[in-house]
């Protein structure tokens, strides 16, 4: 009996955020771009039973992906069946993260994306990568390779913290220098 309801209070809970993520992203106005979106592109539309939309055969010749999310609306180049097999409920739940980070930053997603696509690209020299939008929504389940890092940022990352190693004994040298000896002088440079 306990098992049976906190499967239910878990379904419950997983409907309620369903549900709350789709009204914020229509209230928002992202999920009315993405419609937009979809119309232009003349897509063949299909709703999960989660509020998601999933727009197919997306025909407009950017962005260049196979799939890509504009408020709780999924947009791909392929049919809409396509992307609801049971097969790619990894891509088809990496998209639905993205409609997450739409319900929470709403029109601040796009700016805040492509800042995120610039610094990826910086480190990475992919767009996708290192973008903390595409991390945090699964890279593997997104299709995105692990990132290699460019030779820069490797090497930036690999600096020894602050304060140890020869920038340490550097300072500490100054330091002691700009003290007061004993006898009130100060120390000569």
């Amino acid at each position: 009996m306990r098992r049976v309801a906190a499967l239910d209070r878990a379904t419950h809970s997983g409907a309620v955020r369903q549900r709350t993520r789709t009204t914020i992203t229509w209230l928002n106005g992202t999920t009315l771009v993405g419609l937009a979106l979809a119309v232009l592109a003349r897509t063949t539309r299909e709703r999960t039973p989660d509020g998601l939309v999933v727009a197919g055969r997306y025909r407009l010749p950017i962005p260049r992906q196979q799939c890509f999310t504009v408020g709780s609306v999924v947009l791909t180049r392929r049919p809409p069946e396509w992307l609801l097999h049971p097969d790619r409920a990894g891509l088809l739940a990496h998209e639905r993260r993205h409609a997450d980070q739409y319900a929470l930053l709403g029109p601040l997603f796009w700016p805040a994306y492509w800042l995120a696509c610039a610094w990826s690209y910086a480190l990475t020299g992919s767009y996708g990568c290192g973008n903390v939008f595409e991390r945090r929504a699964g890279l593997a389940a997104g299709g995105y390779p692990e990132p290699t890092l460019r030779p820069w940022a490797a090497a930036l990352l690999r600096r020894p913290p602050a304060g140890t190693g020869p920038a340490r004994s550097l300072r500490g040298r100054a330091a002691s220098s700009s003290r007061r000896r004993r006898d009130g002088t100060r120390a000569a440079r």
